[in-house]
């Protein structure tokens, strides 16, 4: 476990993970939110592609966050994929509950100036996540089989497995 990918549902953890993952394996975190917005929720995505073709090829890192464009050359890089698959109602509300905790703030796996928002198009997003990316997710990650697969379907396995590791 030395280049990590997490991806998931938006409001699964997959920050939250990363950062029980960096403080235990000591491995430099990048939140991949950082690397493509600027302030004010302005899109970036030369940054972004900059920021991956220096870090990919770097020995060991975390990473978190979708970005499917990316995807295949994230997992040809990286030697562990941990999934977050919850139920959709779940990643609701873990998206409510950070909205309720970090509104009109920046949360600290955003890029500076991004305060917590929430818009009827994101709640879309999440609601039909499920639907329109899990499976070329899965599929991808079955194309590169050097990787170490995690595939959680609850916060309870997450615990599990983060118990097993320290």
């Amino acid at each position: 476990m030395q280049r990590i990918l997490i991806l998931g549902s938006p409001g699964t953890g997959k920050s939250t993970l990363a950062r029980s993952l960096q403080k235990h394996l000591q491995l430099p975190l990048y939140h991949l939110d950082q690397a493509f917005f600027r302030a004010n929720w302005v899109e970036s995505p030369d940054q972004l592609n900059h920021f991956l073709q220096t870090t990919l090829p770097t020995s060991t890192w975390i990473m978190d966050g979708n970005y499917y464009h990316t995807l295949p050359a994230r997992l040809q890089q990286a030697d562990t994929v941990i999934l977050l698959d919850f139920p959709t109602r779940l990643a609701l509300f873990g998206v409510l509950k950070r909205y309720l905790t970090h509104r009109n703030r920046t949360r600290p796996d955003m890029a500076a100036g991004c305060e917590e928002r929430l818009s009827f198009s994101f709640l879309w997003y999440v609601l039909r996540f499920k639907h329109e990316k899990l499976g070329s997710t899965k599929r991808m990650i079955k194309e590169h089989p050097h990787l170490a697969y995690y595939h959680f379907k609850s916060r309870g396995e997450v615990k599990k497995f983060l118990a097993q590791l320290c």
